[in-house]
């Protein structure tokens, strides 16, 4: 995809893992949808495993050679000026294709907390973090200081903006004076959701509910064929779901970086009701350890936690909502454009 990004500057996102990685590797990457929706005591052991050097090595021998021709002959294509590596198993294959042309490379890390290793490699090159404890991570790690910059979670500067929920609760079709939660489990539809929504309906607290099912089809079918006794409107995977994050008032579901990062610059509440082994459960702990949160994981607790956040005037809400403004100040995206473009020498510092 490319767009045009400003005077003489132009913008080229590629997915090196669709277009350039051997079948085997297409594979894994699509069994991991059904793993974190039917498995996801499994992910824990393979994010561990993973995390090993040698089974590092393994992968990128096994399931990820092609990558890096794939990604060399794109950049001898495009030419670029700067190379920004967002994913941690394609590290290496960025460098090459940043080498092939004579271009810098930095890697922008999306882990919010816990940095998996694979985001490290190979050695040497300049990380944007999103937080000081993914920095901190990473010094733990034996990343040199002046390597590691911490710039925050680039998000969509829309969901920053001054908005009113209930106008845009109206232009959606939602109920505009009704409490609204935003329940997710991330692009899979994983964490449990099902629970979660029976929680909320049985908690009786007057709410409606805006259902992000992303790929889970069997979830939107079940959300959409049930009788519920409060509004539950049910949404399929959707490229844009910025109106909907800034007309909830909270957010329920999996401690994803990205969730938790949407929902903060939106000024939501969050209750997170599930996280994956790794990166998420060290996000779940810091969210809620830094105020910005509060964890739902057990039965009954969701029931339990949204009276308090959803009363007139709520002062446990508007606690998270200052907790997060705390831990995820805005203006992100534009801080680490502005540091890409620096390594690229496009701007001066």
């Amino acid at each position: 995809m490319q767009s045009e990004a400003g005077p003489g500057l132009q913008v080229e996102i590629a997915d090196p893992l669709s277009s350039g990685a051997l079948p085997q590797a297409s594979l894994v990457l699509r069994g991991y949808g059904p793993l974190v929706r039917w498995a996801p005591a499994a992910w824990g052991p393979l994010f561990a495993a993973f995390s090993n050097p040698a089974a590092g090595a393994v992968l990128e021998r096994f399931l990820l050679s092609g990558l890096r021709t794939a990604m060399v002959r794109r950049a001898r294509r495009t030419r670029p000026r700067v190379v920004v590596n967002l994913h941690p198993l394609l590290g290496p294959g960025a460098l090459a294709a940043a080498s092939a042309v004579g271009a810098p490379l930095v890697t922008v890390v999306t882990d919010l907390t816990l940095v998996h290793p694979g985001w490290l490699s190979p050695r040497g090159v300049p990380l944007l973090t999103p937080s000081e404890e993914a920095t901190s991570s990473c010094l733990r790690q034996g990343v040199p200081a002046g390597l590691v910059e911490t710039t925050g979670l680039p998000l969509d500067p829309q969901l920053e903006r001054t908005h009113s929920r209930a106008a845009l609760r109206g232009e959606l079709g939602l109920e505009p004076e009704l409490p609204c939660l935003l329940v997710s489990g991330g692009a899979e539809g994983a964490g449990g959701v099902e629970r979660v929504l029976l929680e909320v309906e049985a908690s009786e607290v007057p709410c409606q509910v805006a259902l992000l099912c992303g790929r889970n089809r069997r979830l939107l079918r079940w959300a959409s064929g049930r009788s519920w006794r409060i509004p539950v409107h049910a949404f399929s995977f959707l490229e844009d779901p910025g109106p909907l994050i800034l007309c909830a008032d909270i957010y329920l579901g999996k401690a994803g970086p990205t969730a938790i990062g949407e929902a903060s610059a939106a000024g939501m509440g969050m209750i997170l009701t599930s996280a994956l082994r790794g990166q998420e459960q060290a996000n779940l702990d810091w969210a809620v350890r830094r105020g910005l949160a509060l964890a739902a994981v057990r039965p009954g607790e969701v029931a339990s936690s949204l009276p308090a956040l959803l009363e007139t005037d709520s002062a446990a809400l508007d606690r998270l909502r200052v907790a997060a403004r705390r831990e995820m100040p805005s203006g992100a995206a534009a801080r680490t454009a502005r540091r890409i473009l620096e390594f690229g020498s496009l701007t001066p510092r």
